[in-house]
């Protein structure tokens, strides 16, 4: 991708560069936030945008991505808002869509790591960052 946009293959992307190369996959954005984007990544103040930055970013971009769709995850099963996830609205979502088998007692026991008998947004992401849970094919929310 950084190729595509360093067309002059200086190894460093202007902002003019990075204009046209958002424009060809699709991205029109407004010249105070091509302007916002460019500062954003060039944090060598340098005015250009090299690998080093441009690779930076798009990790960033990555994890926040990551970070919404857990979050997306989270409040789908949360269904009532309350920041937790119940045993009743886990049963209510697993049995939906048939994606668990097991029993919700020991899911919770598992995830529950300060035992007040449901799961908190912290909880929940461990164990989708840390378990084959988040492999299961859970629904899009």
């Amino acid at each position: 991708m950084f190729s595509m946009i360093d067309t002059d293959n200086s190894g460093q992307i202007t902002l003019e560069e990075l204009k046209k190369g958002l424009e060809r996959v699709g991205a029109n954005l407004k010249e105070s936030e091509l302007l916002w984007l460019m500062e954003a990544v060039d944090v060598g103040n340098s005015g250009t945008i090299d690998y080093g930055e441009f690779i930076a970013a798009m990790l960033h971009l990555n994890k926040i991505q990551k970070e919404d769709c857990l979050y997306a995850a989270f409040t789908y099963f949360d269904q009532d808002g309350s920041g937790y996830i119940t045993k009743e609205e886990l049963q209510q979502a697993c049995e939906k869509y048939g994606i668990l088998d097991g029993n919700i007692d020991d899911i919770i026991r598992e995830v529950d790591k300060d035992n007040d008998g449901r799961i908190n947004y912290s909880e929940f992401t461990t164990m989708m960052q840390e378990t084959d849970f988040g492999k299961i094919g859970l629904p899009k929310a």
